[in-house]
């Protein structure tokens, strides 16, 4: 290294596009443009959230770590307006057009044209132009090398670890496994899966065929697959698709053997002759089959049982649930922006890692927003401005907490906003976890979601035992919303309102922190109703991201039908309410 860096800003300017900064091994700042922009998963040059990245850095010099340069990705840079357009296509925004059939073919099939070396020279050039800066400072990262920092990280591992990633497809692969070794600090590629096997292309055509929004609406079809009749493996022809065996080494390598241009078809054909919740149902059990005996070939073939997992797969916590329970996995640890979102963060991980020699330093909160200090300044202005009351109790948790236990449903936006799609006590709505009613208002009348959807619940760490029936202990430590678990009697009572219909959920685990306004609502709640959870949805409306800032936030509270709004310090209230309080 020629140069001496002060920091690390990793780029990703993709789906969910952002950007993260690393100072002194540590992770500063993680922003995704849609939470600046106010456009839901935005897509291209992250040119807000760099803003904020040099911002942060000041005079530092900095290392630049872009993400991706396979061919596909290449042709949106130069021609951007690509990007676009397939951007309000995904999100429905505009209709297809005439060649919408043959333009989707020519994107599967390129999407499958791995990086090389001319990719990667032009697309350093390309970054180097478009943020002005020398060539020198590009350090370019490959798309599941990010994806697999990502994993590796962020949490502190005992010794050597594998690394799982599998996604859509970048930079030719639709994932791979690597070596992570802590005593060394370096990642070792050991299995790459290529895009023609892509368990994330099958799952974006099952969601895009059902009418959905591919990259956005997987979620609602793990869901929807609840309410079907359980289907024998041997009749799902999703499932025939694949092939997973091992290699030489007991490595296993995934087949498929219907083509990705082709599968859009092939799934059209199953969707027209199957009832929709039978299709998801069908589409989930493949990944639930195919993906925890992966990890346990992985584990036999290495004797590892500590894993990393990230990519777009790793967001399906029913897959997860099955993951953690096979034998041989005694830890996993899924990164919690384990989508194209997280890519950033990862470039700028895997960039630092190899220039100063050493792992960033290990983290656990994900709140990675910008300090803006006290939200709730200007509180009273705001209250003027929109006929609204405000007041500053002596603890904002608490005052929450008890609207919360009388049945009210309350907006709480506090501190750094979290990085990633799950809400984890900085940008949240909260209610009762036991109540049916709260949910349905959040669900249908509120948050204007589709119906079959389930909630999910924040709980104290100590109520874990209690509410869920396959706790086993730290080893099952939640503390991020990545991965499901099943109740138990007592939890399907006191959790009523954040539980699917086969009585499982997907819960963040908060630990004891006086100091964390988000740990000390969770307990006043437990005092008050015996408790200690609630409902946790992101603070957003339907089709809306997140707010950094405290005027998103207040926009999207003036939207709703929410009474109240925990900003900072200050409780502000609406005088008048669509939502009636409910036990």
């Amino acid at each position: 290294m020629s140069k001496t860096y002060d920091a690390v800003i990793g780029v990703w300017d993709g789906h969910d596009a952002g950007a993260a900064l690393i100072v002194d091994g540590r992770v500063v700042l993680a922003l995704n443009e849609e939470r600046l922009s106010g456009r839901k998963l935005d897509v291209g040059m992250p040119v807000r959230a760099i803003a904020a990245m040099r911002q942060a850095a000041g005079s530092r010099t900095i290392a630049w770590a872009p993400c991706t340069s396979d061919f596909a990705k290449s042709l949106t840079r130069a021609f951007p307006s690509m990007k676009e357009s397939y951007y309000k296509l995904r999100r429905r925004l505009v209709r297809p057009g005439a060649f919408h059939n043959v333009k989707q073919k020519a994107k599967y099939r390129l999407t499958q044209w791995p990086t090389n070396g001319l990719m990667r020279a032009w697309t350093r050039r390309w970054f180097a132009r478009k943020l002005g800066v020398p060539l020198e400072d590009i350090f370019l990262v490959d798309h599941h090398e990010a994806h697999a920092a990502s994993a590796a990280l962020w949490p502190v591992w005992s010794g050597d670890a594998l690394m799982v990633t599998l996604d859509g497809i970048g930079d030719g692969e639709s994932g791979s496994v690597w070596e992570w070794s802590e005593t060394k600090a370096s990642l070792r590629k050991l299995v790459s899966i290529p895009g023609s096997a892509s368990l994330g292309l099958f799952f974006e055509h099952i969601t895009n065929e059902l009418q959905m929004r591919p990259l956005e609406d997987e979620g609602k079809v793990m869901a929807l697959a609840s309410f079907a009749a359980e289907t024998p493996a041997a009749t799902n022809p999703f499932l025939a698709w694949f092939s997973l065996t091992p290699d030489a080494g007991g490595l296993p390598v995934l087949r498929c053997s219907i083509s990705p241009n082709r599968m859009a078809r092939e799934v059209a054909s199953v969707i027209w002759c199957t009832p929709r919740e039978q299709v998801c149902k069908m589409a989930q059990q493949t990944l639930q089959i195919l993906v925890p005996q992966f990890f346990a070939m992985l584990a036999s073939a290495t004797h590892c049982g500590s894993f990393g997992y990230s990519g777009g797969v790793a967001s399906n916590i029913k897959v997860n649930r099955l993951i953690r329970a096979t034998s041989g996995i005694e830890r996993l640890e899924v990164c919690p922006a384990m989508g194209d979102g997280g890519l950033a963060l990862g470039a700028a991980q895997t960039t630092w890692l190899k220039l100063f020699g050493r792992r960033p330093l290990p983290f656990n909160d994900f709140r990675l927003g910008t300090d803006f200090g006290d939200l709730g300044v200007g509180a009273e202005a705001i209250a003027q401005k929109h006929d609204a009351e405000c007041v500053r109790p002596a603890d904002i948790a608490q005052a929450a907490a008890e609207r919360v236990a009388a049945g009210e449903i309350v907006m709480w936006a506090q501190g750094r906003m979290e990085l990633g799609a799950r809400a984890l006590g900085a940008r949240s709505i909260v209610a009762r976890a036991d109540s049916v009613a709260a949910r349905d208002d959040l669900n249908l009348r509120l948050k204007r979601r589709v119906w079959f959807q389930p909630f999910c619940p924040s709980m104290l760490l100590s109520e874990a035992p209690e509410l869920l029936a396959d706790y086993r202990g730290p080893r099952d430590t939640n503390l991020h919303m990545t991965t499901g678990f099943a109740t138990t009697p007592r939890g399907r009572a006191a959790l009523a309102g954040a539980i699917g219909p086969d009585g499982s959920c997907r819960p963040q685990m908060v630990v004891e922190n006086e100091a964390d306004p988000w740990y000390r609502l969770l307990a006043r709640v437990k005092q008050l109703t015996g408790t200690g959870a609630v409902i946790n949805t992101s603070l957003n409306m339907h089709g809306k991201p997140m707010s950094d800032a405290a005027d998103g936030v207040v926009e999207a509270w003036l939207e709703s039908g929410v009474q109240h709004l925990a900003l900072g310090s200050a409780l502000l209230s609406k005088k008048t309410s669509t939502t009636a309080p409910r036990p």
